[in-house]
């Protein structure tokens, strides 16, 4: 397998597109042979992280859960995506957040009772390259033939290393809007959503839904730091439109 570094530098994001649709995660027997087991060892040991002094893990778990079907429903019906395709992306987004349970970290920096600093911002931020740094070692054993399954290979690391990017280059891995297919642009979408929706601990309140989103399009009364000016392009409109069917609330109006 390549290194993380060579990953960051060479995955192709727009090419995403077409790899997710070309494999059965359900069918494929190298993954059904080699790679479920493993799978659920990485599942256990997302729902277990802080068992012994927090809830983290079980949120960590609902959080994943609540994108990984958000972002199936919004490929499936609004983005033309394969219902094969969007299986294959819940299936390997589950892991996405893998990071955030590396032993490098002191897992009370999840649940900070205060704003992070801009040190622990920093920190927080390695859990896209940790997390397949965790998933690499995870799979090192297996024969070559399914590490370059395109699902473990390119896949699962994609959607670990780049759901924080934005189209105007500010994002963790720093790629640019014209570097980023469908695919990853709708997670970066519905995955900031559900972030905003945690109560954390310097939080008051926690946002609705139509808070988040209009907070997301950097509209002033939402967004005063403009935190999310330049980071989404139109699909954000299509992803609200999408929720609005989906909810029957009006979110623009």
């Amino acid at each position: 397998m390549p290194t993380i570094n060579i990953l960051v530098k060479t995955i192709d994001l727009i090419e995403l597109d077409s790899i997710i649709e070309s494999y059965d995660y359900k069918t494929d027997p190298l993954l059904t042979a080699h790679f479920h087991q493993i799978e659920t060892k990485l599942w256990h040991r997302i729902e277990s992280y802080c068992c012994n002094t927090s809830s983290y893990g079980a949120a960590l778990s609902a959080h994943l859960r609540r994108v990984s079907q958000d972002g199936h429903e919004f490929l499936t019906d609004a983005l033309g995506f394969s219902k094969k395709a969007a299986n294959n992306f819940h299936a390997a987004n589950l892991f996405h957040d893998l990071g955030k349970t590396h032993n490098a970290y002191n897992e009370d920096i999840w649940n900070l009772p205060y704003r992070p600093t801009d040190d622990q911002r920093a920190e927080k931020r390695l859990h896209t390259v940790r997390g397949t740094e965790i998933f690499l070692e995870a799979i090192a054993d297996l024969p070559l033939e399914v590490q370059h399954h395109p699902h473990l290979r390119i896949v699962i690391p994609a959607l670990q290393m780049f759901h924080h990017e934005r189209l105007d280059g500010q994002g963790y891995a720093k790629r640019h809007g014209d570097e980023m297919g469908r695919l990853i642009k709708a997670l970066c979408i519905v995955d900031c959503k559900d972030g905003d929706l945690v109560l954390r601990g310097h939080h008051v309140d926690r946002r609705t839904e139509k808070e988040a989103l209009l907070r997301m399009k950097g509209l002033s009364d939402y967004d005063g730091n403009a935190k999310y000016v330049g980071a989404f392009d139109e699909m954000l409109d299509h992803y609200i439109h999408h929720r609005e069917l989906k909810t029957g609330q009006n979110i623009l109006s």
